[in-house]
């Protein structure tokens, strides 16, 4: 008994390839979906949704900040057995006064859409785009 082998570029399908290197841009697949498959033609550009690196800079610049206030608030916390003094008063006021100034607020309405993080971001970004967010919150 023979078997039979069907080369791959008979034709036999409704896929056909267009040409050109899709690393430059060009070609792809008729009938794969993409931007021929959608059905409006008039699609609105959200360039609000990708992140901007400076916005990430200060917001990691932030956050940085933040941690170590947090990280003196917790050592001070920890000296007085958690009761509450002077120095973490003013650690509490000066991480809240981080979180919730003008600048915050505006890197969080640019960092999020729709309740999320925007495009562009690494994980590592995200974490703490949603970390900063849930930080303002407590706020």
């Amino acid at each position: 008994s023979s078997v039979a082998f069907r080369p791959f570029s008979d034709g036999g399908g409704s896929i056909t390839y267009s040409g050109g290197h899709a690393s430059q841009g060009q070609g792809g697949f008729y009938g794969s979906g993409g931007a021929r498959a959608t059905p409006n033609k008039n699609v609105i550009h959200h360039p609000e949704a990708l992140a901007q690196l400076e916005d990430i800079q200060r917001l990691e610049k932030v956050m940085s900040t933040v941690t170590e206030l947090q990280t003196q608030l917790d050592a001070a916390m920890d000296a007085h057995g958690s009761s509450v003094n002077e120095q973490s008063i003013e650690l509490k006021a000066a991480i809240k006064r981080k979180m919730t100034n003008k600048t915050m607020v505006g890197l969080l309405s640019r960092l999020e859409i729709n309740g999320q993080p925007v495009w562009g971001l690494s994980t590592r970004e995200r974490e703490l785009v949603y970390l900063a967010r849930e930080k303002f919150n407590a706020c």
